[in-house]
């Protein structure tokens, strides 16, 4: 067996964790007061047998950013979300090692309000895609994501870049 052949099996195992981290871009509302900032998130993926395209993944992120200086108040302010999603692989020539990715999920954000410091949990979603790279008992994989989370009159938006490893 070849690299790439252990790498396909290792990671089409039917449970297997992964992290990841990167750059978090608010957007919006939450852009207006805050800068660039950062992601940390902990995967769980599931595998079911009976769908070859599909996976789940449960994620539990921390996305964090500082305020801008033009904010009256100091600090930064922070999410935390606990989401389910469904990723779907793309179809792809079975020899390549780069292998797309879309996915989709809901869950539950615990923001924190800039302006009162107050904390609140609320449903958020995201959608987004990904790349992921096949190696030897884990593979690594690059992705972007669109997050909203809906809040009474606004909503938190955000954009995570993270790069991530998969065992």
């Amino acid at each position: 067996m070849g690299p790439a052949t252990l790498g396909a099996q290792s990671t089409d195992r039917s449970v297997s964790v992964g992290v990841s981290g990167g750059l978090s871009l608010p957007m919006g509302d939450l852009g207006d007061v805050a800068n660039s900032g950062y992601n940390l998130t902990g995967h769980l993926f599931f595998k079911p047998a009976a769908l070859q395209s599909v996976r789940l993944r449960a994620d539990v992120s921390v996305d964090q950013w500082d305020y801008k200086d033009v904010v009256v108040f100091e600090g930064s302010t922070r999410a935390i979300g606990f989401v389910g999603n469904v990723l779907y692989d793309i179809p792809t020539e079975s020899s390549s090692m780069l292998r797309p990715y879309a996915l989709g999920g809901l869950g539950i954000f615990n923001t924190r309000n800039p302006e009162t410091d107050q904390s609140d949990t609320n449903l958020g979603l995201q959608v987004g895609g990904g790349l992921t790279f096949q190696l030897s008992g884990f593979s690594t994989f690059a992705e972007a994501r669109f997050v909203n989370v809906f809040s009474d009159g606004r909503s938190s938006r955000y954009v995570p870049i993270t790069f991530g490893v998969r065992f």
